[in-house]
């Protein structure tokens, strides 16, 4: 077995819980123990963290590594922390005592750039963020296009309403943070420039094409080229799923291939849409996923190891609020899709499908033509939550590490987990439960009554009810359901399931 260290990026399930599930591929994976962890805006220790990679990186073959946990104690006390650079490079520098104390292991860090988020809500920001978080968003908007010298008279005039909206400690505090994320940033970037390091990603949160976010990439981009770190590093949209990427990029690396892999889409325009929450089109971003992975995209069918069926049309939609939308049927052929992932299983390949035609949430149409052609079960991937880019990795991790392993058993597992979480959970029991039960116990989206309230409880039987009710043959393969709602707010949940042997 092949030991693999890893510091997840938090403690949620999609961070902490997914790499341990996932199908096995010969590895050992050691994580910290949860309760070293953070929880939410509380910044795990992260001297207790080094402390405990150090006890740890003793014979790993490979070591997967969140700076943002290593240096902050979390994606969201990244965004909050009041700590001097110097203070943060210095908790940076137990990456060269890492490598000092292991020399032949695979190094594999991660860093985001901090996100800037268009709407007015403090549930991961600093507080201010509830009074004018879309104003700071737009500062960033405006301030990039105004470089670039394409702000419009419009645009202009709303500049000067924004910065009359901003406090000016408030938008000190932010540009602050920003500018010592950035430098902490580069610093460890020099981890890959020096060869400490063995692969590098900088993911974007909540990415755009304009903004603070897009001017620091722009920094960060100019620093890859003058250093010819292309293959070395990646910056894509992504975040929760970079973990799980990198696991599969280690499973690849330790057996001495690159798998190949042939991307399939349910239409014609999916590779040009840009998805929502990221900043370039969808083709571009998966050419990254498989790099990162230490894939190869292919271009046929016969030469490839995996084949990943993206289902996106010529945009992304939301099944719930979007209604009958013309072009969602017209400019993507789910027929051909589906009766292509039936080709690419009936001719031996490992097929993985991306699911992201709508943002949070599984497509509830595909999912029921894969169960009325008995085809759910034998994918070899599945994923279908939260943004193209989370799903996309996800689905990307389970092939690979499927395809090394094969794993079956683990292979029906995970698959379950996504079914439940991504399609009964996200699609319809989220959505249910936020209208017609949260305003009983006089709370809202954000707020839910702890992680094993009555929330809780009523999520799990919305969840037990809707799969058995639409997709029985899986419900019949599950013993008992486990929920708990890691983060007290609707946004995600922790699935965890009893499957029958």
């Amino acid at each position: 077995m092949k030991k693999i260290v890893m510091l997840p990026l938090d403690e949620r399930p999609c961070n902490y819980f997914y790499p341990q599930i996932m199908p096995s591929a010969g590895l050992s994976l050691v994580l910290p123990p949860k309760e070293y962890m953070g929880d939410k805006k509380t910044p795990a220790d992260t001297s207790r963290l080094a402390a405990w990679l150090l006890e740890n990186i003793g014979g790993a073959d490979a070591c997967i590594l969140s700076l943002d946990t290593l240096v902050y104690g979390g994606i969201v006390p990244s965004r909050l922390h009041e700590e001097s650079l110097e203070t943060l490079k210095a908790r940076s520098l137990v990456v060269e005592e890492l490598r000092r104390r292991n020399p032949a292991m695979k190094l594999y860090l991660f860093q985001l750039i901090m996100r800037c988020p268009d709407y007015s809500l403090s549930d991961e920001e600093p507080d201010y963020y509830d009074l004018c978080g879309a104003e700071l968003h737009l500062y960033g908007r405006y301030t990039h296009k105004e470089k670039l010298g394409i702000l419009t008279e419009e645009e202009r005039a709303d500049f000067e309403r924004v910065k009359k909206a901003i406090p000016e400690e408030v938008l000190r505090d932010f540009l602050s943070r920003r500018e010592k994320n950035l430098a902490v940033l580069r610093h460890n970037l020099g981890y890959i420039q020096s060869g400490v390091a063995d692969y590098f990603i900088v993911p974007q949160d909540d990415a755009a094409v304009y903004g603070f976010t897009a001017m620091d990439q722009i920094e960060v981009r100019s620093f890859l080229k003058e250093n010819a770190l292309h293959l070395k590093t990646a910056m894509y949209p992504s975040a929760d799923d970079t973990g799980l990427i990198l696991l599969g990029r280690a499973a690849a690396e330790l057996n001495g291939y690159r798998p190949r892999v042939y991307v399939h889409y349910a239409s014609t325009k999916a590779e040009a849409v840009v998805p929502w929450f990221e900043d370039r089109p969808l083709g571009e971003t998966v050419k990254y996923h498989i790099l990162s992975v230490y894939g190869q995209q292919v271009y046929s069918l016969e030469e490839a190891d995996i084949v990943l069926c993206v289902n996106m049309g010529s945009g992304m939609w939301n099944e719930h609020e979007s209604g009958y939308v013309t072009a969602y049927d017209l400019e993507r052929n789910l027929a051909e899709f589906a009766a292509y992932i039936r080709y690419a299983l009936e001719r031996g390949k490992v097929v993985a499908v991306g699911d992201v035609a709508t943002c949070n949430g599984s497509d509830g149409e595909l999912l029921r033509l894969l169960d009325s052609e008995g085809l759910l079960l034998k994918l070899h991937a599945y994923a279908g939550w939260n943004t193209s880019s989370n799903t996309i990795g996800t689905a990307m991790c389970q092939a690979v590490l499927y395809f090394f392993g094969r794993d079956e058993k683990g292979r029906v597992r995970f698959l379950l987990h996504r079914y439940y979480e991504d399609c009964g959970y996200m699609n319809f029991v989220r959505q249910d439960v936020t209208e017609n039960f949260l305003p009983s116990l006089g709370l809202d989206y954000f707020h839910a009554d702890g992680k094993s309230g009555k929330v809780a409880e009523r999520v799990k039987e919305g969840i037990v009810a809707y799969m058995g009710s639409h997709f029985p043959s899986l419900a019949a393969m599950v013993e008992e359901v486990h929920v708990e709602m890691p983060w007290r707010r609707m946004f995600e949940t922790d699935v965890r399931l009893e499957v029958k042997e």
